[in-house]
């Protein structure tokens, strides 16, 4: 009867008090090994690459797009944020309306167009001051739900 009473009120008080907390990110925000990793627990490559300036980013891939990791307000090997970019090279140049369509259609993934005129996608994450898995989590939900949207917008088959 004690154990009972015991367990009974240990669910209680997990119950009331939210259960488990949220597994938060490292302080001062993620590596790009440890932004590799998560992307490949989660099923999806990581290519480790790097730009012209030698700076780390990732290859990456969902949804028939190809996108780059790029990192920011990097300190040591830690960044405060990162950004997914998906860029598509059109036989035909995207009209600046047709990207202005977007922006002002859509949130959280912003359209532009290059010199050559092709699109590029771009969505930003912190990952410092503070932050979670589980967010980390949302947030690439959101980029890939976007991707086909992306596709269809620009007629990209």
């Amino acid at each position: 009867m004690k154990t009972s009473l015991i367990a009974a009120s240990l669910a209680a008080l997990i119950c009331l008090g939210g259960g488990a907390q949220a597994a938060e990110l490292p302080k001062g925000g993620m590596s790009a090994k440890e932004v590799q990793a998560w992307l490949i627990e989660r099923g999806y490559k990581a290519e480790a690459a790097k730009n012209d300036e030698g700076e780390d980013y990732l290859k990456s891939a969902g949804e028939g797009v190809s996108f780059e990791v790029n990192f920011y307000d990097c300190k040591a090997s830690r960044c405060t944020s990162i950004q997914f970019v998906a860029g598509f090279d059109l036989e035909e140049k995207l009209a600046a309306d047709k990207a202005n369509s977007w922006n002002s259609a859509k949130r959280y993934i912003d359209c532009f167009i290059d010199e050559d005129g092709d699109p590029w996608f771009t969505y930003d994450i912190n990952l410092s001051p503070g932050g979670t898995h589980e967010a980390l989590d949302d947030n690439f939900g959101v980029w890939l739900s976007f991707l086909p949207d992306m596709k269809q917008h620009i007629g990209w088959e």
